[in-house]
């Protein structure tokens, strides 16, 4: 019996596609987590985020693929955290970002 998705995730699913992979023949499928994010969440996101990039050595200034990978991660799970609470709000979130990098790519060609 497959269990019956929630509409949050649903759109959770369909913002953040499931990962999947396969090891020793097995296929494994990971979900974004439904889980509500708390004030520790955040800050744990924010200190990850200030960690890798010193770790990986992102330029402070001008494009740096590697500041602007970490930062697309960080925004994808904002945006996690927002549609969990408020899923319309976490859609709009998400319009913004393709806004976004679509100008994003316009200026990189």
């Amino acid at each position: 019996k497959k269990n019956k998705l929630t509409p949050t995730e649903d759109i959770l699913n369909s913002i953040l596609p499931p990962r999947e992979w396969t090891d020793q023949g097995q296929l494994w499928v990971q979900y974004v987590s439904s889980a509500p994010s708390t004030k520790k969440d955040v800050l744990l996101l924010q200190k990850n985020l200030d960690t890798k990039l010193q770790q990986k050595q992102a330029r402070e200034t001008g494009l740096c693929p590697i500041r602007e990978e970490l930062y697309s991660q960080a925004f994808d799970e904002v945006i996690r955290q927002v549609t969990v609470n408020c899923a319309e709000r976490g859609l709009l979130l998400l319009r913004v970002r393709e806004e976004l990098r679509m100008e994003m790519a316009t200026f990189q060609t």
